[in-house]
Order: structure tokens, then C-alpha cells, then sequence
């Protein structure tokens, strides 16, 4: 086990730092239980991509890089047994090699699979709930070094209210996951007038199985993205990947941040510029994973809220109109996503079919306005934010969205009566 006293912390997106008074890498479950033991205050982090403050501790950090491994592999029963520190793209490496994949997916896999379920991360697809949906038990270790495993079936009331805990429970050890055979999507790639998207979007969101959307914004166009299921083989060369993947996403679009980041009067025309480079139709056929994910971005900071399906097209045209109307000049594409309601006490899209809206922004330069902006539309329509991302912590305003709020406090003062698992975040929130 690797230890670090006075540990300089930074979150991947360089807006949360800290000095941790230790550090530490456990690679066994008689590790995580001895340092739970051993401090009065204990955080966990993966790949640090929350940008939220989820992840600083007054006393002690755990990294599960080294607590990695797969435990065991079902086929026929289709599911996976992992330690919690494994990375998504570890855990689609592994499946795609046994002939078996991750049924959704997000557009980042650099986190572990335990800090992308206990922050609510989520795919696309209105078929589809967030990626917690996936776990069917998992084992956590409380405050006194006790070990619970909650299965979905067995201990469903309390599996709800704990999943999506935000790490203020305990610290999640193994879990077991639902898997599906590999498979492969279609996607289809086109450009539309903004307005006429909003038009159609109930067909899109209801006749594609994985649906989402790229907004440039000062562009009255979208982006769309229809991924649909096949076993069709896949046609996607190598070479597109490379000038899509490398250059365009990469050195073309990077030059065009770092210029407008100078000069943010261009950032429209550069925008402008981006759609056309989608606006001849994709149709490629490619490794569900691999359509899933997307290239690496560039540093940025984000916030992203869920709101009610039934308000998709008003939230949209509201979010535009507002941006059209205000002084922002904004550097990045927005991503707008559908899943399916769930019944996760602390899910942003818990009871309700949801949209989620991120909004995002390359530079600290007129992020703080963007931010406030961005939070008086999404409270207007009763969103919730992403757990992870950034937002303005309003207690009193939360638990008015989620009606299990006061019951996952109650059950935080069971699971961990001494706030070892808290932090200043974690304190303010609950």
C-alpha cells in the first residue's frame, strides 16, 4: 500500500485543490477496513472528474487506482463482480474481450465505476436509467469497519435510499454488476435547424435507442446523435476514427479554444465553423463502447441538470433564448442527454423520465455569470443538478426535489452516526 502525507490534491478539471494530511492507495479490502479504522475523517477518489467538492478531506484520502481487480465473471447469468476502483474503460477492455459489454454508457470512462454510480453519472436513452441501475449488490464499509452488502432484491428499500450516496456512507468495496453480450450501435450523425429539432423531439428521444444532442451555442443548428442497437458488422475505418478523434477533436478544435479564449468575440464564427464540419450525415457502424465514449476534452468546467421529460422542449428553447440574449460568448458544445426514471433516493431523474442539460464553458473567464445564469433557468423548472458537476449548494431547495431527502439523512445518522465520511460539501449538503 502506498501512503503520501500532505498530499496536494487537484480534481482533473483544476477547480478543486487541496492539501490532504494523507494519502493513501490500499490494494486489499483489509487496507480500506485498517485506515476507515484509524482517522475521525475519510474521503474517497478515483479519477478526481467530479467537479463538484466531493472528494477533499479534512484528514485522510483513499485512491482505489490499485483496487482494480474483477472478481468474477458470470455469462450466462450475465453479470460482473468488480472492486470498486476499476475504470470504466479497464471494465470495457475486459468485457469486449470475454464477448460481453456494459449495457449504457456515458461519454467518459476515465472514472471508476464505483465514484460514476454514487454520483448519478448517466448514459442516453429513454429506455435507459442511470448507470446505478446497473448494480445488483454491492458491499460497503461503514464508519466502525463493519462490512453490509445490500442486495436490489433482498434489501431494496434500503439498496435505493444508499446507492447514490455521494461516498457520505461509507466506502463502497465490491460490487456486482448487470452486463449484456457485446453489441454494436448505429449511429447516425446529421445537423438540423434548432427549431425544427425541438419540433421533433419527442420522435427522436421516443424512435432512437440511444438519442443525445450537441448544441454549438450562437449556432441555430443541432447536432444530432442516433445511435440505435446491431449486430450488423461494423464499417467504421480507422482512418475516419484518426481525423475525427485526433485531429479534428483534438488539434483542430484545441487551436480554435485557444484562439478564442484571446480573442472571445470569434468564439461564434469558431462555433459556426465546428457544425459545418458535421453537417455531411455520419453513418457508421462501430463497438458500442466506442460510440458511447468520446474523445478526451479539453479542460473545462461543466454543470449539468435533470428536468422533467415533459418539459424537454421548453427547457431547450429557453436555454437558447436565454444564451442569444445575454453577452456570454461561449467556447463549448452543450450536451443534452435522455434517460429513464428510476426510484435511486438521491438520483437526479428519480421518478420522472428526465433530460439533462450540461452546460459548459472552456476558462474561468465569465464561467461564474454563465453559472448563475444557467442555475436561475434550471431552478425556474424544478431541475436537479448532477451531483458531481458544479452548482450552488441550496439545501433548503434540494430536498424540496427529493422527496427521500430526509430519509437518506436519517440513514446517513445510522450508517455513520460520527461524520466520518463527510467533508465541508457533504456537511453543507446534508
Amino acid at each position: 500500500m502506498k501512503v503520501q502525507r500532505n498530499f496536494s490534491f487537484r480534481n482533473w478539471a483544476a477547480n478543486i485543490e487541496a492539501t490532504i494530511p494523507y494519502y493513501y492507495q490500499p490494494d486489499t479490502e483489509e487496507q480500506l477496513i485498517a485506515i476507515i479504522k484509524q482517522h475521525t475523517k475519510v474521503r474517497m477518489v478515483g479519477t478526481g472528474h467530479s467537479w463538484s467538492a466531493l472528494c477533499p478531506s479534512q484528514e485522510a484520502l483513499i485512491n482505489l487506482d490499485a483496487y482494480n481487480k474483477v472478481l468474477a465473471l458470470d455469462k450466462n447469468a450475465k453479470t460482473i463482480t468488480v472492486q470498486a476502483g476499476i475504470k470504466l474503460w479497464q471494465l470495457n477492455e475486459y468485457l469486449d474481450s470475454q464477448g460481453m459489454a456494459m449495457t449504457n454508457l456515458g461519454s467518459i470512462a476515465k472514472q471508476s465505476i464505483a465514484g460514476a454510480i454514487s454520483t448519478g453519472t448517466h448514459g442516453s436513452g429513454i429506455n435507459y436509467q442511470v448507470l446505478a441501475s446497473l448494480a445488483l449488490s454491492f458491499t460497503l464499509i461503514k464508519a466502525d469497519g463493519s462490512k453490509i452488502t445490500l442486495d436490489k432484491v433482498k434489501d431494496t428499500e434500503t439498496f435505493q435510499l444508499a446507492l447514490i450516496s455521494l461516498g457520505s456512507l461509507g466506502l463502497i468495496s465490491e460490487m456486482t454488476l448487470s452486463i449484456s453480450d457485446a453489441f454494436r450501435l448505429h449511429d447516425h450523425t446529421s445537423v438540423v435547424d434548432y427549431d425544427d429539432m425541438l419540433r421533433d423531439l419527442d420522435s427522436y428521444i421516443r424512435h432512437t435507442d440511444h438519442f443525445k444532442i450537441w448544441w454549438f451555442p450562437h449556432v441555430d443548428k443541432a447536432v444530432l446523435y442516433q445511435y440505435n442497437r446491431t449486430q450488423e458488422a461494423a464499417n467504421d475505418s480507422r482512418l475516419r476514427q484518426w481525423l475525427m478523434d485526433e485531429v479534428l477533436s483534438v488539434v483542430v478544435y484545441r487551436t480554435l479554444v485557444f484562439i478564442g479564449n484571446i480573442f472571445p468575440s470569434l468564439r461564434p464564427v469558431f462555433n459556426k465553423l465546428l457544425v459545418r464540419s458535421f453537417e455531411k450525415p455520419l453513418d457508421r457502424i462501430e463497438k458500442s463502447y466506442k460510440v458511447f465514449n468520446v474523445p478526451a476534452p479539453p479542460v473545462h468546467r461543466e454543470t449539468e441538470w435533470a428536468f422533467d421529460i415533459k418539459d424537454a422542449t421548453a427547457v431547450l428553447a429557453a436555454y437558447k433564448n436565454m444564451i442569444d440574449r445575454s453577452s456570454h460568448k461561449i467556447n463549448f458544445i452543450q450536451e443534452i442527454r435522455f434517460v429513464k426514471g428510476d426510484s435511486f433516493a438521491l438520483s437526479p431523474a428519480y421518478q420522472r423520465d428526465s433530460v439533462w442539460v450540461g452546460c459548459y464553458l472552456i476558462g474561468d473567464r465569465g464561467w461564474p455569470e454563465l453559472l448563475s445564469d444557467f442555475e436561475k433557468l434550471a431552478r425556474s423548472f424544478k431541475g436537479r443538478p448532477h451531483w458531481g458537476k458544479e452548482f450552488t449548494i441550496d439545501t433548503a431547495y434540494l430536498s424540496a426535489q427529493y422527496p427521500q431527502f430526509g430519509a437518506f439523512i436519517a440513514l446517513r445518522r445510522e450508517f455513520d452516526p460520527s461524520g466520518k465520511f463527510d467533508n465541508k460539501m457533504i456537511s453543507e449538503l446534508f
